[in-house]
């Protein structure tokens, strides 16, 4: 499992598109290593009272290296193909090891063909990138609602809570965002779309309003969304697990489940398997 986090954002200015720096957290270290090698940036890496490693090492995605630019344009390319957006969300990944915070740049880049474009044209690389990708002949541009489906009911339903989370019916949980954008006018300019998702006019959660005009005035209702799973015990695997913990783990079996401490304003959702 890899775990990207954002670390800083640094100057690399190619007209009027700016890439970051990122921090890659994962438990591939030998990977880590193979990045330290192409960068040469300081690198940590931990191996301690672990089933596996922890590292943490930068890495620079630099617009006049193509293999960069065209990472960044196959992310795009798999999400413009898609016929079903419930079933294609947007991640961290931008084009890897991203941040949240640059949701709002990803969601102008596949809403407008324009935004794109000024991507591309300030690559070294461009005709290179071009011929390698099918991004520059794709002139879909997402709407707000298929950017709705990517980061809302999609999700929701992919995690089994589709009668909860994603939507606006009766009965589901009351948590609304509101942006300054208009569907039938979007602007002209990209750069209020990306603007306008950075700060939401308005969000609600659990029915009370935690942002206001992109200000946060509420952590609103806390909970911790969690699945109780209900089934027949199964011996064998009860036995080949606490086997293998034995045998294999550095930690012990009853160490290792999530303590109900650390899951505050429980919202548990009841699965009977033989139901």
């Amino acid at each position: 499992m890899d775990y990207v986090n954002k670390n800083k954002a640094i100057t690399v200015d190619t007209g009027n598109v700016t890439l970051d720096e990122t921090t890659t957290m994962t438990a591939d270290g030998p990977f880590e290593h193979h990045l330290q090698g192409l960068n040469h940036l300081k690198w940590c890496n931990v191996d301690v009272e672990m089933e596996t490693a922890a590292g943490v090492v930068p890495y620079v995605y630099d617009p006049n290296i193509k293999v960069c630019d065209i990472q960044w344009a196959i992310g795009l390319e798999l999400a413009l193909y898609a016929k079903d957006m419930n079933r294609i969300f947007i991640t961290t990944d931008h084009p890897n090891a991203g941040p949240f915070t640059r949701y709002p740049r990803v969601m102008k880049w596949l809403m407008s063909k324009k935004a794109r474009e000024d991507v591309l044209n300030s690559f070294k690389h461009k005709d290179k990138v071009i011929a390698a990708t099918n991004l520059h002949q794709l002139d879909r541009e997402l709407t707000l609602f298929e950017i709705a489906q990517m980061t809302r009911s999609g999700p929701a339903k992919c995690l089994g809570l589709g009668s909860i989370y994603g939507g606006l019916a009766p009965g589901m949980s009351a948590d609304v965002a509101v942006f300054d954008l208009n569907f039938k006018n979007m602007p002209s300019n990209p750069d209020m779309i990306e603007k306008a998702f950075q700060r939401a006019a308005c969000f609600i959660k659990s029915g009370e309003v935690v942002v206001k005009d992109g200000e946060v005035v509420s952590n609103g209702h806390k909970k911790t969304v969690w699945v109780n799973v209900k089934m027949p015990e199964n011996l064998q695997v009860k036995r080949d697990i606490t086997q293998s913990f034995t045998k294999d783990y550095t930690v012990d079996i009853t160490n290792y489940p999530v303590r109900d401490y650390l899951a505050p304003h429980p919202y548990i959702i009841d699965v009977d398997v033989e139901a």
